[in-house]
């Protein structure tokens, strides 16, 4: 063999292991990026996991909260009730209105009740005497029938 078969040789040689040193690099470099892939979706997991965890934990301290304010609301409502249905007849009753007041009621219907009792009183819910629009209409159409 000659010198010159050697050489080729030693060039096709170099050139398989250059181009198969390619591929294998290439494939080793595509292998360590999904490892890579792979690590940082598992640490995104355990992050999502952790997360999910911390709400779970605040949602359970929320729910506790809300149950101890719904048991303070319903003992409040449970003690208004009592104070409502307790029996009333042994404590003295008390006046809606001041003896004042209830005077001053008292007179005025009874004052409502004398102006009734004439045929020409007017209705209680209007004032007494003329008023409005009716105040002179009589006289007015009195002196028309006079002239």
């Amino acid at each position: 063999m000659g010198t010159i078969t050697w050489v080729g040789l030693i060039i096709i040689v170099a050139v398989v292991a250059f181009l198969l040193g390619a591929y294998i690099t290439k494939k080793q470099f595509k292998q360590d990026e999904l490892e890579q892939q792979a690590k940082q979706a598992e640490h995104a997991l355990d992050q999502y996991r952790q997360d999910v965890a911390d709400h779970l934990a605040s949602t359970g301290k929320l729910v506790s909260k809300m149950k101890d304010n719904y048991d303070q609301l319903l003992s409040h409502v449970e003690e208004t009730n009592q104070l409502l249905l307790t029996d009333k007849k042994d404590a003295p009753a008390e006046p809606y209105f001041s003896k004042e007041t209830t005077e001053q009621l008292q007179a005025s219907l009874k004052e409502r009740q004398s102006d009734r009792s004439s045929a020409q009183a007017q209705p209680a819910d209007y004032v007494s005497g003329e008023s409005g629009l009716f105040v002179g209409t009589k006289k007015e159409s009195e002196s028309a029938k006079a002239s």
